[in-house]
């Protein structure tokens, strides 16, 4: 307590010195600047004046010379412009009486001037070619202008003198009151500066070690918040029984991780050819459904990736509209399997350089994710394997209605169309009869590859049962959906197959062909109406393409269809 009222009087005596100090040279500076103004001002008075003398020295040649001239010529201008300098001459005279007015010395003199100015323009106003040259008024004004001319000399002589001692007093004044402030200044500051220092030095290793400590315990809190986010995360992805679940946990968590990001988990369809979008958070509309494995920048390169200004400008090419401008791509691998991506968008750069320091945990969770995910997976592969058709490779009738369901759905999500084709090989019975279930299961394997070849990646293609196949395509319109079905009619035709060296018979399908929402809106609905117009194909002839609505009302009798 001592120490700081010690440290506080010597403030308060500096700041008083200050003050003073500061108040003193502004006094000594305000004197100062109006000495030398009032100098400068008496110097250009003086030159002022020496330079009117001169002009009036000047005019006084031109009077005498035109007059001259007048004689000599007998020419009207030379005495008109002999008049007009001695009007100028007397003009001059009026001014420098004004501005001597205030020097005692020579008022007398442009007084006298003044006279002398009025005599001379009297004997110019009545000088005719016949009257003499007034010398005589001439000598008398050149005689007062020098003698005015000599007195300003002397004055300004005496003026400039005066204006440099009172600089050189001014200056030696200032500097010692300067030099002396300054000591005093310097003493006081120098105490004050030792107590500064000392304070200082305390203060900082103080904020060190408050800075120290406050980031300790942030650090602390975040990496607590960060566990218990993480040890939640991994208890809930133990709970999902299915991988569309943990998808769904996971992108709940990433939401909660990064808060104010909008993103997505996307995982490669079983085809290995398309990404669809499974979870989303925080309603992100920038994904495209589904997309090629290639259109993200990440899996591309096998790691995560940053796409923001600065960083990278390559854009990847997943999006439904114009790209973010902030966004990561982090590929979801587990067992050296790569499995899909997440992707995060950032709405500002200040939301990115918050996932960049969330950055760890974010991998940990991805991590965690795709450890579950791939485990889900591979519970599963022995269920996904039960839904193929162990011949064909095609899927199953259950699978078949799995997917059905699915892209209804989707159809009615996006109101986009659906098409059902339902196809049977004709006359399949009188084939096995003929040349063998052996050469049955050629033919069923050989038409089951042409339909695979000529369907798009996220087409779907399933055995029915027996030598019939139901086609899901999305997005197909009646017409496109008939085109496609005549080119694998087509494909199906052109078929030449050999069993036992033994050629095969010409291979033709039928095809009957609904379409959402055209035709029918449920699951039931489809496979019914491409069933009866399956059945209208066989009936006209077969090797041929029908739509539903070209079929009438009456049911379908199966049991007619005998000789396949």
């Amino acid at each position: 307590m001592r120490g700081k009222t010690r440290a506080l009087s010597r403030l308060i005596l500096a700041t008083i010195g200050a003050v003073i100090c500061v108040s003193v040279a502004g006094w000594l500076l305000y004197n100062s600047a109006k000495q030398v103004s009032d100098s400068r001002d008496a110097l250009e008075r003086s030159q002022s004046v020496l330079y009117d003398l001169q002009q009036q020295s000047q005019r006084l040649d031109r009077i005498e010379s035109n007059l001259q001239l007048y004689l000599l010529t007998r020419d009207e201008a030379d005495l008109r412009s002999s008049h007009s300098a001695v009007v100028a001459f007397y003009s001059g005279a009026l001014h420098l009486e004004q501005q001597v007015a205030d020097n005692a010395a020579q008022l007398p003199h442009a007084q006298n001037l003044e006279k002398q100015a009025s005599l001379l323009l009297k004997s110019v106003d009545s000088f005719t070619q016949s009257s003499p040259l007034p010398s005589q008024e001439l000598f008398a004004c050149r005689d007062v202008v020098g003698i005015m001319q000599a007195a300003e000399h002397e004055l300004l002589s005496r003026r400039t003198d005066a204006t440099r001692f009172t600089g050189s007093r001014i200056l030696l004044i200032s500097l010692g009151f300067t030099g002396l402030s300054m000591i005093v200044i310097l003493v006081l500051f120098g105490l004050l500066l030792r107590d500064a220092l000392h304070r200082r030095r305390y203060e900082e290793r103080l904020f060190e070690a408050n800075e120290k400590l406050g980031g300790t315990i942030r650090a602390l809190e975040r990496q607590a918040r960060e566990s218990d986010l993480l040890t939640a995360a991994r208890d809930e992805l133990q709970l999902c029984m299915n991988s569309s679940q943990a998808q769904h946990s996971a992108a709940r968590y990433l939401a909660q991780l990064l808060p104010g990001t909008s993103g997505g988990i996307c995982l490669i369809n079983e085809s290995r050819q398309l990404i669809e979008v499974d979870a989303t958070w925080n309603n992100t509309t920038a994904l495209q459904d589904g997309f090629a494995p290639d259109a993200c920048c990440g899996l591309r390169s096998g790691r995560m990736r940053w796409r923001r200004p600065g960083q990278s400008e390559v854009h990847c090419e997943h999006f439904a509209g114009k790209p973010p401008e902030n966004y990561l791509c982090l590929p979801l691998v587990a067992h050296g399997e790569t499995l899909g991506m997440v992707y995060v968008e950032c709405g500002s750069a200040g939301i990115a350089a918050m996932v960049d320091a969330n950055l760890r945990a974010l991998q940990q969770m991805v991590e965690l994710a795709s450890i579950r995910i791939a485990g889900l997976n591979l519970s599963t592969i022995l269920e996904h394997q039960s839904i193929r058709d162990g011949l064909t490779n095609l899927f199953n009738r259950r699978f078949m209605e799995i997917a059905l369901d699915r892209e209804l759905r989707r159809a009615r999500r996006h109101h986009k169309p659906l098409a059902v084709l339902m196809l049977d090989i004709d006359h399949f019975k009188q084939l096995n009869d003929t040349y063998g279930h052996e050469a049955g299961d050629l033919v069923l394997r050989e038409v089951a590859a042409v339909m695979r070849e000529a369907v798009r990646a996220e087409d779907t293609i399933c055995r029915y049962g027996g030598e019939e196949f139901v086609a899901i395509l999305p997005e197909l319109a009646i017409n496109d959906a008939l085109a496609r079905a005549e080119s694998i009619r087509n494909r199906v035709s052109e078929l030449r197959l050999y069993h036992r060296g033994e050629p095969l018979r010409e291979i033709t399908i039928s095809i009957g062909i609904a379409v959402y929402p055209q035709n029918g809106e449920s699951l039931d609905e489809l496979l019914s109406l491409a069933d009866r117009a399956l059945y209208e194909a066989k009936h006209l002839g077969r090797n041929r393409v029908v739509l539903a609505e070209n079929v009438g009302s009456a049911p379908a009798d199966r049991s007619q269809m005998i000789a396949y």
